[in-house]
């Protein structure tokens, strides 16, 4: 069983490469960006008990000073939210449970610091429909869509009201 825990900068390096291994699923992590997402983001990942990251989410909330254009697109249409700004699950634990374990930590926490809404974006364009059915199934509701310029990207932006679901 894979144990759940917060990252820590010595995580880092490995969370780069299992994130760029998901390009253009995800954006990309550099080295250098290790301080300020464990500084401002819930960066959870996915320990396999043998010095592996099996999987990992990146959570952050409103006001967190974000520069994302995805993050931002919630920002200008919700008040107080949370926000997975990506999942990576590794190829060789796809399957067992690991993306709706770590969205399930996701709801746990938003809801424990009164966030009504849980948001997320998933490529359209190029499509990541694994991610896509993910999302519907796991009771998210599409509530728009948007290119993202860094990528040149499209984006579903998807939103799970924590208050019914």
């Amino acid at each position: 069983m894979h144990e759940l825990r917060p990252a820590t900068l010595r995580d880092w390096a490995d969370i780069v490469v299992l994130n760029n291994g998901e390009v253009p699923h995800v954006g990309p992590l550099t080295d250098e960006q290790g301080d300020w997402f464990l500084g401002h983001a819930e960066v959870t990942v996915a320990d396999t008990g043998d010095g592996t990251i099996g999987a990992l989410l990146v959570t952050m909330v409103d006001g967190c000073g974000y520069t994302s254009p995805n993050y931002r697109w919630f920002t200008d249409r919700y008040v107080t939210f949370a926000y997975v700004d990506r999942i990576v699950v590794h190829a060789a634990h796809a399957g067992h449970g690991l993306g709706r374990r770590l969205y399930d930590h996701a709801v746990a926490a938003s809801r424990a610091t009164g966030k009504p809404v849980l948001t997320a974006e998933v490529n359209v364009d190029p499509p990541n429909e694994r991610s896509l059915d993910f999302h519907r199934r796991y009771g998210f509701a599409e509530v728009g869509q948007q290119v993202d310029p860094r990528y040149a990207t499209t984006v579903a932006m998807f939103a799970l009201d924590l208050r019914t679901s």
